[in-house]
């Protein structure tokens, strides 16, 4: 599996996480690696608004954002999408792939509130990338930066993967869930699996973390575009040093690509030019019986010419 995203798809994402560092170079320097784990996560988890609401405050707690903010939490009924009767869970669809991507954060007069479908409590992948989607969207409200609203959901989402919760956002870019037609693709992010797995393989290589660490969490699908984007931004190494310690040359989006190397010159890449000489062997002295020997074998090769 290669990396398909266009140019402009790819200027876009690196561009948005070259600001958030640039800008904001503190908040962002040396986030967590946030992962589906009891050591991130180990408060008791119960399907009310208590437990969720602390799940919420859990997320919180990881991105950039102060410990007293007034953060609340609301819960959006479903507004009559499935209709005619059928399968009213959200899980059917007549298409390979369905969107569900659905909830952020709004201003409030005292704070924030971060929003939930209920139809996506149950799900635990699908909960969680709401949740940090809602988390990217206040981290970008207290930062005072102007979004339009057709871009928010995809803003929000990688903002949540600057603050280091981009490993719970790929595993919500690709969910099976059963309908009545068995089991159906549906994808809980506004970003597409490969420009999660994109922006989550620069977050790793520009912060200096571990690959294995998102690996071990990942289905298949998603873990074949994190190796594929991973195995584009290992092809990028200047475009890596420059978001990591120089991310206000990126912020514009305008900057080149390296061109794919082959094998050989991945292998060479590393090496100075007088590392790579001509190989210089030193003869062995012959003994004196090598010496008679060879002189017999040259005077019968220069008679058997003669008589030629």
């Amino acid at each position: 599996m290669e990396l398909s995203l266009t140019e402009d798809q790819i200027r876009g994402i690196v561009a948005h996480l070259a600001h958030l560092r640039a800008a904001y170079g503190e908040a962002f320097a040396e986030p967590d690696l946030v992962e589906p784990n009891g050591d991130y996560f180990p408060d008791e988890f119960t399907l009310d608004p208590e437990g969720i609401e602390r799940l919420l405050r859990r997320m919180l707690g990881y991105a950039p954002l102060s410990e007293d903010l007034d953060v609340g939490l609301g819960f959006i009924q479903p507004d009559g999408e499935v209709s005619g009767g059928g399968c009213g869970s959200g899980a059917c669809g007549t298409g390979g792939l369905k969107e569900i991507a659905r909830g952020g954060a709004v201003e409030t007069e005292t704070g924030y509130a971060a929003l939930v479908h209920v139809q996506d409590v149950s799900d635990p992948a699908i909960l969680t990338t709401a949740l940090a989607r809602a988390a990217g969207r206040i981290v970008m409200f207290e930062a005072d930066e102007e979004v339009d609203p057709r871009d928010e959901g995809a803003l929000s989402e990688l903002t949540a993967v600057a603050s280091g919760m981009g490993l719970l956002l790929l595993n919500g870019a690709c969910v099976y869930k059963k309908g009545c037609g068995g089991m159906k693709r549906h994808q809980a992010t506004f970003l597409g699996l490969e420009e999660i797995s994109l922006a989550l393989a620069l977050f790793v290589r520009a912060a200096n973390k571990k690959p294995g660490v998102v690996r071990k969490h990942l289905e298949v699908t998603q873990k074949e575009a994190f190796d594929a984007a991973l195995s584009w931004v290992d092809g990028q190494p200047s475009l890596v040093e420059a978001l990591a310690e120089r991310p206000e040359t990126l912020e514009d989006g305008v900057f080149s690509f390296e061109e794919k190397k082959g094998l050989f010159s991945r292998f060479f890449a590393g090496k100075k030019k007088d590392e790579i000489g001509p190989i210089s062997v030193r003869p062995r002295e012959r003994s004196e019986e090598e010496r008679r020997r060879l002189a017999e074998a040259r005077a019968l090769v220069d008679e058997a010419l003669s008589e030629s």
